[in-house]
């Protein structure tokens, strides 16, 4: 074989080989490429799926922070006071009410719910309606039975002669109390705290009660 014949059948051989390592090159960056996007799209998934439990909480608190700021506002309203035995339902398309010297608080409570934007009942719920777990599940599903430390600002804790709008849990020697708002209570207004009947204050938790977490209003549209 010839100088020239070994030298073209080396230049063929070098040819093959680097169409073979090209070819290996392009594959592997195409396989790679694609893991790539894979793993991207896994890990925005995974973003989305944990910015939605966010969402998720943060709508929770969001709505709470709603209510407690309703739960202030509604304390100037005078109808609340001793003295008027009557009152408006909002959440009934307010419905005015004669009392007869039956409590408010319930009416207060679910009042502030309403002008928070949240589902209340489709009915006069009194306390021990609200008390019972077997209602308004899907409106105000029940998160805690005696137990406060899944509470949110905003939840409603009901007994069932009472019911108050939940911010935050304290304690006072020892003993398990919380800050709330509510309407009903022995003591006089003084223009701060207690205004029209509606307290703001210190609660004592005792006796058999449930939590209840309002829900906003499109939960259900």
């Amino acid at each position: 074989m010839s100088a020239k014949c070994m030298i073209n059948k080396f230049t063929g051989y070098g040819f093959l080989i680097l169409k073979v390592l090209v070819a290996a090159f392009l594959i592997s960056g195409c396989s790679s490429s694609k893991n790539n996007e894979e793993d991207e799209d896994y890990i925005e998934k995974k973003i989305k799926e944990e910015g939605s439990k966010k969402d998720t909480k943060s709508e929770y608190e969001s709505t709470g922070i709603g209510i407690i700021k309703m739960a202030e506002f509604e304390q100037n309203n005078e109808m609340y006071r001793v003295e008027v035995d009557s009152t408006y339902l909002y959440w009934l398309d307010n419905e005015l009410l004669i009392l007869n010297g039956s409590t408010k608080c319930n009416i207060y409570a679910l009042n502030v719910l309403k002008k928070a934007g949240c589902n209340t009942p489709e009915v006069n719920a009194l306390c021990r309606d609200l008390f019972d777990t077997l209602n308004f599940t899907e409106i105000m599903p029940v998160i805690g039975i005696n137990d406060v430390s899944n509470a949110i600002p905003g939840d409603l804790i009901i007994w069932s002669g009472h019911v108050i709008i939940f911010e935050s849990e304290t304690e006072v020697n020892g003993q398990q109390y919380v800050k709330a708002y509510w309407a009903g209570t022995r003591n006089p207004d003084n223009g701060e705290n207690i205004k029209n009947n509606v307290c703001y204050g210190k609660f004592k938790l005792n006796g058999n009660y449930i939590v209840r977490r309002p829900t906003k209003l499109s939960y259900r549209n």
